[in-house]
Order: C-alpha cells, then structure tokens, then sequence
C-alpha cells in the first residue's frame, strides 16, 4: 500500500465526514462545504464538468439554486 501524508490527510478527514454524517446526502454536503472553504483558504475556485444533455448541465445559479432547494 502507498503511504503519503496527503493520502493519511484525506482518510482521516473521510473518516470524519463519516463519523459526523447522518446520510450520504449529509456527507456530499459536508464534503462541498469543506471543499469551498478549502479552496476560499488557498485562493483557487472550483469548477463543475459541464456535461451538456445531462443534470450536471447547469449554470452556477442553477447548481447555486439546487443546494439551496435541497436544503429545504
């Protein structure tokens, strides 16, 4: 098995996502968050595929509008 400290960053932090988590919609959620915040901190924006005539087709007002909704 290949040991590195980012390989041992990421599972603990997936095991902690885990341990607070009540469903996988509750730890995609968390992951987002973490990730955001991640990429706020290091100055980086994240960018979604843009798969056209799929779901993930959608606009970051769409994909903004979503998370929004499924938070109700």
């Amino acid at each position: 098995m290949i040991h590195s400290e980012i390989l041992e960053e990421k599972y603990r932090v997936q095991a902690k996502l885990a341990a607070e988590s009540t469903s996988i919609r509750d730890y995609l959620e968390r992951s987002h968050i973490g990730a955001q915040q991640f990429a706020k901190e290091y100055r980086f924006e994240i960018k979604y595929a843009d798969l056209p005539g799929t779901k993930l087709a959608m606009d970051k007002e769409a994909i903004r509008k979503a998370i929004e909704d499924a938070k109700r």
